[in-house]
């Protein structure tokens, strides 16, 4: 949830030019031939953490929470962009996806509104590309909002399929979110196309993904299998942390170690969930820089993108299932060894995971040479630590994964620094450390088009006066397939 608003200082069309920045690439290793080309989306307009979605027509959409809603959309790649009407203000967290229809869904998190909608989803749904967002989805309990969750949420998801023999009228939209109580997961499913969501479930079950998750957890996405044997099945993924949770405060601190990821999947619409571990590091390891992300590929098969100091820095590291999330990375007890993407030494944070062709991915992720270190309690050593960092995003290519010993292609993907100083990875409780900086927000994110080119969106504090969300588009090079979901 974005913590404070920041009002626009930058006129919208002095920013919205596109880089005149020709293709570049730096890469670490043997990727030179990877090459891409920077497009500025829009001004950050006081938010931040772009989420991407690409639709069947090729379509590029950004959304991200700012003054209102942003959303912009991109015809050409994502050389240019177009700014679409924002369906609501002010603006918490969002998200955009699409439906094989081309349908376009934008979810935002309600603010302190002092009335039934505080802290919770509202989703909306667009029939023309984002210029106009007729339909406004309704929970069972109340009418106004999509969640209605009596405990109140945080950090929302969305994903929409449309089912054999349906049409986007019936499409199957499911939300997921953490709560701001005992911090379950929670999943509303909606079968008339986001028109109106069932009941909230709870999607962990197992008593040891309880005992993990209790009070402290951190949503890493939804994501609905859109073919294949198991089409339909929905999968959420999560951070948690251990039962001493309590002791550092739940919910808002984060101060706790998320030392394990857990992995659930539903076949029944998301009325009943089963838990897998996906890895679980072990105590004073901390995973939550910031969100371990959930993508799927072309075949449906999972994977999660995170950042965890399993040695002596933060890195980034994947984890993938090739039997329906019974096992990852081949365990099914969460001993499964993640995968290394980066090859040099630093920090790194906001893994953003996608995938193409079973085995092939590319994660995109903070870098910065400075190693920030960690605190004897296992979360990163900031602001001090990382005060002077300059830092760069990255893309990690791998297409080899199903050789179980993958190798990674890593590429700097911008020519220089977008943001100088401390990012801070406490969520809402930066606003409590002096000293952080939370420019950035949580995440950067990455999908892949329908050619097998990848398309990363982060925010850019440092190259504009206020701020900019930015693109970086594959142009040449290794691509991985067709993307997944």
């Amino acid at each position: 949830m974005r913590a404070r608003t920041v009002p626009t200082l930058v006129v919208a069309a002095l920013i919205s030019l596109a880089l005149a920045i020709p293709d570049h690439a730096v890469a670490a290793g043997t990727g030179a031939k990877i090459r891409s080309s920077l497009n500025v989306i829009g001004p950050q307009n006081g938010g931040g953490e772009p989420s991407v979605a690409i639709s069947p027509d090729h379509t590029i959409y950004v959304s991200a929470p700012g003054d209102a809603m942003e959303f912009w959309r991109s015809t050409d790649g994502g050389k240019t962009w177009t700014q679409g009407a924002s369906p609501e203000s002010p603006s918490g967290d969002t998200s955009v996806n699409v439906d094989q229809s081309g349908a376009v869904y934008e979810s935002n998190l309600n603010v302190i509104t002092g009335d039934q909608n505080t802290l919770q989803v509202d989703l909306f749904k667009s029939f023309d590309r984002g210029t106009t967002w007729p339909q406004k989805g309704s929970s069972a309990l109340v009418d106004s909002n999509a969640s209605g969750q009596p405990a109140l949420v945080d950090r929302q998801w969305v994903d929409a399929w449309i089912p054999p023999g349906h049409t986007t009228n019936t499409a199957t939209v499911c939300l997921t979110y953490h709560d701001f109580g005992p911090s379950q997961i929670w999943v509303s499913c909606s079968f008339d196309g986001g028109r109106t969501f069932d009941l909230p479930v709870d999607a962990i079950t197992s008593a040891l993904a309880q005992a993990d998750s209790y009070c402290n957890t951190i949503p890493g996405g939804l994501k609905i299998v859109p073919s294949g044997p198991h089409a339909g099945r929905i999968y959420v993924a999560w951070l948690a942390a251990d039962p001493l949770n309590p002791v550092s405060g739940c919910n808002i601190t984060q101060l706790a170690a998320f030392h394990s990821i857990w992995s659930a999947y539903s076949d029944d619409g998301g009325r009943s969930w089963t838990d897998r571990v996906v890895y679980d590091a072990g105590p004073l390891h901390d995973g939550s820089e910031i969100f371990a992300d959930l993508t799927l590929d072309n075949r449906g098969n999972p994977y999660v993108g995170f950042v965890m100091n399993l040695r002596t820095e933060y890195d980034i590291w994947v984890e993938a299932s090739f039997d329906g999330g019974a096992t990852w990375n081949g365990s099914a007890d969460g001993t499964g060894a993640p995968y290394l993407v980066n090859n040099d030494q630093g920090t790194h944070f906001f893994a953003a995971i996608a995938a193409g062709n079973p085995g092939q991915v590319d994660v995109a992720y903070l870098d910065t040479p400075t190693l920030v270190g960690s605190t004897p309690y296992g979360k990163p050593n900031e602001p001090t630590g990382d005060a002077n960092a300059n830092w760069n995003v990255f893309v990690g290519q791998s297409t080899n994964l199903l050789s179980g010993s993958p190798t990674f292609t890593n590429v700097k993907l911008t020519p220089s620094p977008m943001h100088h100083g401390d990012i801070c990875t406490l969520g809402l409780f930066c606003a409590a450390v002096p000293g952080t900086n939370r420019n950035l927000l949580d995440f950067i994110d990455v999908q892949i088009d329908a050619a097998g080119a990848f398309h990363v969106a982060y925010t850019d504090d440092r190259n504009y006066a206020a701020g900019a969300l930015v693109m970086a588009n594959q142009t040449a090079g290794t691509k991985v397939g067709a993307g997944g979901h």
